[in-house]
């Protein structure tokens, strides 16, 4: 059995399932899925029990599939986590996430939702734009 025909009768978790709404959405931003189709696979991803469910939600959208992340986020939160020497677990129940959730946001394969970003924000003590915006010595002029 391939790797990928293993994974597909695995439970999808609710990261995975706002992972692939986000995909959706950027679909729908980029103008590759109709309203329509983007509030019937948004309702399919919402449902999804498994990989495979999220693959039929998400399948067939022509392009790159996954919503690009801002520059040096996935290493500012990397950063703010062990400089305050904590565990992905850790740091997973003080966000409410899954320890999963946290490193595939410090690996740059996922981006929080709005919300979950303000809470990451918040518990380090941190704007939104600190934490989460461009690096400010690429952005400043010379």
């Amino acid at each position: 059995m391939a790797p990928e025909e293993s994974r597909a009768s695995l439970r999808a978790s609710d990261a995975d399932r706002e992972q692939a709404i986000d995909v959706l959405k950027t679909a729908f931003a980029r103008d590759r899925l109709a309203r329509a189709e983007f509030g019937a696979r948004v309702g399919q991803a919402l449902v999804a029990r498994t990989y495979a469910d999220l693959a039929a939600a998400t399948g067939s959208i022509p392009g790159p599939l996954i919503a690009g992340q801002p520059p040096g986020m996935s290493a500012r939160v990397r950063q703010q986590r062990t400089r305050r020497e904590m565990s992905h677990g850790e740091l997973a129940q003080a966000l409410g996430v899954s320890r999963q959730t946290v490193i595939l946001i410090e690996s740059g394969r996922y981006l929080p939702s709005l919300s979950l970003a303000f809470t990451i924000a918040r518990f380090f003590g941190l704007t939104v734009d600190k934490m989460f915006g461009p690096d400010e010595e690429k952005t400043s002029p010379r």
